[in-house]
């Protein structure tokens, strides 16, 4: 059987090419030109606090390649009509409270509410956790520069990031496919 069928691919050059250049083509377009990672999700901001700490809360996110600020706004309305609309104005919103810095000094932990468009759970799902992470650097480093005023030194974080590639605390997405295997989760 196997001889026959190597006769007939023989005989037949079209599919001894299209056997070869779709899994070649194949290769090439799943190992370079899609991207599974979700980046530049647009985000609406309603800051209440309008304080040194919530506008470095904000920047982390706007130095994020994971996040693209579109807009400030003044209340709910406006980030309900954003996230509603099917043009996709906005995915997520962050809403930082008027009391933030005040919580910030004192024994109340500070709060700021994500509001993310729930209609892909996946999508919405992975922005939550980069959001989460971000939130999660910033009180990390409120805890250790609190620590640092306390103690005179200077703040040091109680854990390190190996180097190399994707050890950032967000890297990119594990990929599904790898280049030049089959896919795999555990690439």
């Amino acid at each position: 059987v196997a001889r026959k069928e190597f006769l007939h691919i023989i005989r037949d050059p079209r599919s001894l090419g299209m056997g070869i250049a779709i899994p070649m083509m194949l290769l090439v377009l799943f190992g370079f030109a899609l991207s599974l990672d979700v980046d530049r999700v647009p985000v609406l901001i309603w800051d209440q606090s309008r304080t040194p700490a919530s506008r470095d809360l904000i920047s982390r996110f706007q130095g994020s390649r994971y996040f693209e600020v579109k807009r400030f706004v003044d209340g709910y309305p406006a980030i309900d009509r954003a996230i509603d609309t099917a043009a996709g104005l906005t995915f997520m919103a962050l809403v930082i409270p008027g009391d933030f810095a005040t919580r910030l000094g004192s024994e109340r932990p500070p709060a700021v509410q994500i509001a993310v468009d729930g209609s892909d759970a996946n999508t919405a799902g992975i922005v939550l956790d980069y959001a989460t992470r971000i939130t999660a650097d910033f009180s990390d480093q409120v805890l250790l520069t609190e620590q640092a005023d306390l103690s005179g030194r200077k703040p040091v974080p109680p854990w390190s990031w190996p180097p190399g590639p994707g050890s950032t605390p967000i890297s990119k997405a594990a990929p599904i496919i790898c280049r030049g295997s089959s896919p795999s989760w555990s690439c």
